[in-house]
């Protein structure tokens, strides 16, 4: 892991276009009885104008000439998959689906598989969550769509399936474990089978010298050398005993100081859209290296924001807040309910997590509540000796990185209740749906 950090970051580049942060064009579709509690939903939040209202998936296909960005669709409010498919065969925006709890699993699938379908919602949502969600997501893909270069413009959307997240994992100090933390939430979104690319971003890289059967190359440096969809494909490896995919990064400060982070082909935008091409909808950004943190930091749409449990780990939390949203305001997609503070290596002989949130908020109102603590384990050393994950071999650690997964990854991606819970069955169409 990197060394202490000292901030001295001159803004991006003046030439890089401003963010584009009018409000999202959304069309409704919804059955009678939801769409005007949708709506009002959507309506009183500054951030989206809803074009276009309709209860019928008949009705909704002309009102799609409004150029909508969003489409949230109730499930039930179509026949099956095979007329969402229909509806939306030429549509480049994303779709987000509502169905209800206990939809039958093959047709949560194929919904799913339908091109333009960003993420699938099971249940009665929290509206707040899912507008920051969706807008977190469509200004993600406003910052990629125009500079993503001709070797990565496609006729397809560039829409991810499932919820799509760049989630950057990072602080200014050094040695608060960035990279174990961000191992951990990779190895958990693999848990839940989602498609996840861990990226270091740090030189040298640790991964390789902490994890069994990572090697040294290729790495970022590959990527650079042929920046695109084949080259990343050759440049990222799989943990043979996880599965997990990681590209590492740099083997020395030498190799990134001949790399550009924030323009060109190899840009770190690119790389993420790239990414998004191949098929990954989760991005953990291990951000260990000052150097790159801004780059990273414009492109990701999550901030773990990892703290020790004293009172410099509060006033590095202070000075990453000031970088992101004084600094860095208006050249990153990562909206104020999408940072989350870790506390890590809580002892008895620090301060509590509740200390370092209440010492946070007295200095700035914004500072964000604390997602999780992780109390100081030597099963994580132990780990890192063996070359093996940490996260399974320290129970404090796997518990933070669940919680947190619950956290960032949609309701749609958790498991399926189990199928011997009692159920009651209607139909609508194709669809199945059990109450429970």
């Amino acid at each position: 892991m990197s060394g202490s950090t000292t901030w001295d970051v001159a803004p991006p580049p003046p030439a890089a276009p401003p963010l584009d942060t009018s409000p999202v064009r959304l069309v409704i579709i919804a059955q009678p009885s939801s769409t005007q509690m949708l709506n009002a939903a959507f309506a009183a939040d500054a951030r989206f104008a809803v074009l276009a209202l309709a209860t019928s998936m008949a009705d909704a296909k002309p009102k799609l000439v409004t150029n909508p960005e969003v489409v949230l669709v109730e499930a039930v409010a179509a026949a099956g998959p095979t007329e969402l498919a229909n509806v939306f065969s030429s549509y480049r925006g994303q779709v987000w689906v509502l169905t209800p709890q206990g939809l039958g699993q093959e047709s949560v699938e194929a919904v799913r598989r339908i091109e333009c379908v960003a993420q699938v919602v099971e249940g009665q949502p929290n509206f707040a969550v899912l507008a920051g969600q969706i807008y977190a997501s469509v200004l993600q893909r406003r910052i990629a769509a125009p500079a993503a270069g001709e070797s990565f413009v496609s006729s397809r959307s560039t829409t991810t399936t499932v919820g799509f997240r760049t989630i950057a994992v990072w602080s200014t100090q050094g040695g608060v474990g960035k990279s174990t933390i961000a191992l951990a939430l990779a190895l958990e979104a693999k848990a839940r089978n989602l498609p996840v690319l861990l990226l270091g971003l740090a030189a040298p890289d640790m991964t390789p010298l902490v994890l069994k059967d990572v090697a040294n190359t290729p790495n970022l440096a590959s990527w650079q050398s042929n920046p695109t969809v084949e080259g990343l494909k050759a440049a990222i490896q799989i943990h043979k005993r996880t599965g997990l995919h990681i590209l590492p990064g740099f083997r020395d400060t030498v190799a990134l100081g001949d790399y550009n982070a924030q323009t060109g082909p190899a840009a770190l935008q690119n790389l993420v859209f790239t990414a998004t091409r191949i098929g990954y909808s989760i991005i953990i950004l291990d951000v260990s290296a000052p150097e790159v943190a801004p780059a990273a930091l414009s492109i990701a749409n999550t901030l773990v924001l990892v703290a020790r449990p004293d009172l410099p780990g509060v006033l590095s939390a202070l000075e990453g807040l000031r970088m992101v949203k004084d600094v860095l305001a208006g050249q990153h997609a990562i909206p104020a309910e999408a940072v989350y503070l870790v506390v890590n290596r809580v002892r008895n002989t620090t301060m509590t997590p509740d200390e370092i949130v209440r010492e946070g908020k007295a200095s700035r109102r914004d500072f964000p509540p604390l997602a999780a603590a992780i109390m100081d384990d030597p099963n994580v050393e132990l780990a890192v000796k063996a070359m093996q994950p940490a996260r399974d071999g320290s129970e404090p650690l796997r518990l933070a990185a669940k919680t947190l997964g619950n956290l960032l990854f949609p309701a749609a991606m958790q498991a399926a209740p189990d199928a011997g819970q009692a159920a009651r069955v209607k139909r609508f169409g194709p669809f199945v749906f059990r109450e429970r």
